[in-house]
């Protein structure tokens, strides 16, 4: 008798979760650990007819639970004291489609609409959810393992919102709902180049979310200025129904091929001690040498470069409170860079580059071969704050705050290595809140090589790439629609002994100026923004944003092939931004740049169309051109937050 009363009070409790009673009336909210007073449930049960053959049942079933309360009575004292914010009893998915049907305050009119998005949409699995999740029944319930989970579920491309609470139920268990929404998942990414007219660049086709089950699949094209490349990519982020990471990418170049996989096991959320990694690829590019001509033309020298890799390694954190941990790691990493036919021009009438330029190049770049271990080490002290449309339209962010810093050093093995050097490299994060509401912070990234071998006219360190970034956001209140955006970048690289060259235009630089304009060896942009979340003219669709933007750069020659000192340039425009559905964390963008120059017209806007904000916190973590000269190496927070795809 006693069990059967246990599970009916396990179905009303479960009953009471999801908010349906059939023979009970319900009513609740979600439970606060800190403040118990706030939950309350309130749970009415049908009138029954009493007799006197139910009031001697009844004082039976009473001294059965007495005694059986009796002697469980010091098992549940010890529960208690180890679970003092109570149990998890059960645990409810509410996995919802991309739009919530559901919901009463949503306007009917486009009903349809949203049940015909919903149709060509496919749930998220609530599998795929439960194997994120931090928890599961019959553990403690921990607030900010909560949170915890939460985070690992946001950091989905997928998943537009996750929110977990708990319910305090009858028999003093906590109940657990985890209310995760979708994002659309279809995205069809066009690149486009306004210059001499609209021409198209390039496209991607990407599901993030195959059937349901979180996997990423995608294909593109690229067809820049040097070359085109198409291919395809696969990510699934829970191989095996595990927290195995798996990455595959394939792609045919004009230089030859491009294929990179990765395997990986992260830290699981801040809870997770030990994660692993292992990836291996090769690219096979064109990099684009800029040389200036006649006047303000600049033409392009193309260098064939082959790049290999592979890498295995480990580490480990540990720490006394949930946010601080000291990391360390160990990785045996290889590279090869080589060049397998001389540079030519890249000139559609067929002008050949002159023998003597082509051997000044050949002779500046040396092949690289080498086998080194990597010695990692980092320490993390960090938080994290929810905040809403910082780099969204106006969906809810997780921003890191606090410091983190990380350090490598990894000498080359001399059986293994044709160089006898050593690679190190130093990053720093920080980022704090500031009034109400009030966000700045930045991060700085420097690699370097030291050669141990002296070789004529070349230094002991070579190759030193830097980025700073420093970014600040300002709002009146946490709540206003209006945020203003400032940011301070820049990007710099020393004695390379492999193709290096910046440009000033660009995604990269200055909005309003093409790609291809003054070359050097190290830049600075800085950039203003005023970003306002319009709410209208559909609500309920999505969410729409305006941008209105300044920028102003400089770019110095270095010591690069054919740089130059730019003049002080600048740019303004305007943008939108949009989102969908309603809350989602994916920002889609469209720019129209015009450059601040005499005698230019309305023929020089630069139309830019991509996913995600150009400044800010949440661009990307280093610099595209400086990706493509950086030599290979490795951090704890590539640990942390595992690549799936190749930079």
């Amino acid at each position: 008798m006693a069990n059967g009363l246990f599970q009916w009070r396990r179905t009303a409790t479960f009953a009471l979760v999801v908010r349906r009673c059939r023979d009970c009336t319900c009513a609740a909210r979600p439970y606060d650990p800190d403040d118990p007073a706030k939950s309350r449930q309130t749970l009415v049960m049908p009138t029954l007819r009493i007799t006197s053959r139910s009031i001697w049942a009844v004082s039976g079933g009473v001294l059965v639970l007495s005694a059986l309360h009796a002697s469980s009575a010091p098992a549940a004292a010890q529960l208690a004291a180890a679970c003092p914010d109570g149990v998890i009893g059960n645990v409810v998915i509410e996995n919802r489609s991309v739009f919530d049907l559901s919901n009463p305050e949503r306007p009917r009119r486009f009903r349809w609409a949203y049940s015909f998005a919903n149709s060509l949409h496919i749930r998220t699995n609530a599998q795929v959810i439960e194997r994120e999740i931090l928890f599961e029944t019959g553990d403690c319930y921990d607030v900010e393992v909560m949170r915890d989970s939460e985070r690992l579920l946001r950091a989905f491309d997928f998943i537009a919102s996750a929110n977990i609470y708990g319910i305090r139920s009858a028999d003093g268990t906590v109940d657990v709902v985890v209310d995760t929404q979708d994002e659309w998942s279809t995205l069809v990414k066009p690149s486009v180049e306004t210059r001499a007219g609209v021409q198209f660049q390039g496209l991607e086709i990407e599901e993030s979310n195959v059937l349901g089950s979180g996997q990423s699949a995608a294909v593109f094209y690229d067809r820049e200025r040097e070359e085109r490349i198409y291919g395809a990519s696969y990510i699934n982020p829970q191989l095996f129904r595990s927290r195995w990471n798996l990455g595959l990418q394939v792609a045919k170049t004009e230089v030859g091929q491009s294929y990179y996989q990765a395997l990986t096991y992260p830290f699981v959320g801040e809870e997770g001690r030990i994660a692993y990694r292992q990836t291996v690829g090769r690219d096979d590019r064109y990099f684009e040498i800029l040389m200036p001509e006649t006047g303000d033309d600049l033409a392009g020298i193309l260098v064939p470069v082959s790049r290999e890799h592979f890498e295995i390694g480990v580490a480990a954190r540990w720490g006394a409170a949930r946010f601080r941990h000291t990391i360390v790691g160990l990785a045996l990493a290889g590279e090869r860079i080589d060049y397998p036919a001389p540079p030519t021009l890249n000139d559609p009438e067929g002008g050949r580059l002159p023998r003597a330029t082509a051997s000044e190049l050949e002779s500046s770049w040396l092949p690289v071969s080498s086998v080194r271990m990597m010695l990692l080490a980092g320490q993390r002290n960090v938080w994290f704050v929810r905040r809403r449309a910082i780099d969204t339209v106006n969906g809810i962010e997780d921003v890191q705050l606090g410091v983190e810093a990380e350090g490598s050093i990894g000498p080359s093995l001399p059986v293994m290595s044709e160089e006898y050097d050593l690679s190190t490299g130093l990053g720093l994060y920080a980022a704090g809140e500031v009034g109400s509401g009030q966000l700045i912070g930045g991060q700085f990234e420097v690699e370097a090589r030291r050669s141990y071998e002296s070789l004529e006219g070349l230094p002991e360190w070579h190759d030193v790439l830097a980025q700073l970034d420093l970014w600040a956001y300002i709002r009146s209140r946490p709540d206003s629609r209006h945020t203003i955006v400032a940011s301070l970048s820049g990007v710099g690289g020393w004695h390379g002994r492999v193709p290096f060259q910046l440009t000033l235009g660009g995604d990269s630089g200055l909005r309003g100026y093409p790609n291809h304009v003054d070359p050097g060896g190290r830049r600075i942009v800085a950039s203003l923004e005023h970003r306002l979340f319009l709410g209208w003219p559909l609500p309920e669709l999505g969410d729409l944003g305006t941008v209105i933007f300044a920028d102003v750069g400089k770019i110095w020659p270095g010591n690069v092939a054919f740089g130059t000192e730019s003049p002080i340039r600048g740019s303004f425009g305007v943008g939108l931004r949009a989102a969908f559905p309603p809350g989602s964390r994916q920002t889609f963008r469209i720019d129209i740049g015009y450059p601040v120059e005499r005698h230019t017209g309305f023929g020089n806007l630069a139309l830019s169309v991509g996913v995600g904000q150009s400044v800010g916190r949440r661009v990307q973590h280093r610099d595209p051109q400086l990706v493509r000269s950086a030599r290979y190496g490795l951090s704890t927070s590539d640990f942390v937050d595992p690549a799936t795809r190749p930079e």
